[in-house]
């Protein structure tokens, strides 16, 4: 059985017992366990959606790019009304118009689109509904991958990019499941990724314990840590080598 393009093959039931009702009224009534939380995104989750390109050196056709839009709007939406309104909303939204005509950037914003979509919105909405009742939430965005020969140059940190980092797998080497070219660098962050987890599983606080054994410090890998601007938010972190620092509270 093969889901609808851009649709999970085997999402929760509303089943009026076991999930009572859709989990986002259910999460606007705090009717769930508010846990303290740790989520985040990659920062090109959505790179299966445009694997059909990724061999090509030019990025995409300005049609192709119509056509994808015109695709995911038409199989996420099932009601006409509205629906030409949203394509250009959309095609607006996600066009460089500095560089309209630049093919590589046409697939970059195509690739923030279903970026956004299907994993940054929702993680952003969950982490808000959690942090309106009062629970610390950790937001962080994952912007490192490892390097090997299937993927191309132009490809930003994808879905389960982080994986090999939080469970030390640089550390061991490359492996059938992660062939990648790792790096001291990628050894480093791995370190300070698993201390950060670690500190959040053990105390529900992600900061502190830094050094990362390997001879101190985080290797050149800096946590780049912001004020969320959210109401209840705790701290917002990015991952990647010279990320900056710029405040938190």
């Amino acid at each position: 059985v093969q889901p609808a393009r851009y649709h999970v093959a085997f999402g929760p039931v509303v089943d009026g017992d076991v999930v009572p009702d859709d989990p986002e009224i259910l999460m606007q009534q705090g009717e769930f366990l508010n846990y303290d939380i740790l989520i985040g995104v990659n920062q090109g989750e959505g790179l299966k959606f445009v694997e059909d390109s990724l061999e090509s050196e030019d990025g995409i056709s300005a049609s192709y790019f119509d056509f994808t839009v015109s695709n995911f709007v038409d199989n996420l939406y099932g009601y006409p009304e509205g629906k030409d309104i949203l394509r250009e909303t959309i095609k607006f939204m996600y066009t460089d118009w500095a560089d309209r005509d630049n093919g590589e950037m046409r697939r970059k914003t195509l690739l923030a689109l279903f970026t956004d979509h299907q994993w940054v919105a929702p993680a952003v909405a969950t982490a808000k509904l959690h942090a309106e009742y009062q629970s610390p939430v950790y937001f962080y965005t994952f912007y490192h991958h490892c390097q090997t020969d299937a993927r191309p140059e132009w490809a930003d940190a994808a879905h389960g990019d982080e994986i090999p980092y939080v469970f030390g797998v640089p550390m061991v080497g490359a492996t059938d499941l992660f062939p990648c070219n790792f790096s001291k660098n990628d050894v480093m962050l791995s370190a300070v990724v698993m201390t950060y987890w670690t500190n959040f599983a053990k105390t529900g606080w992600v900061g502190g314990g830094m050094d990362n054994g390997m001879g101190g410090g985080t290797g050149g890998w800096v946590m780049g840590w912001w004020d969320c601007g959210v109401v209840g938010w705790t701290m917002g972190w990015a991952v990647g080598l010279g990320v900056g620092q710029s405040g938190g509270q």
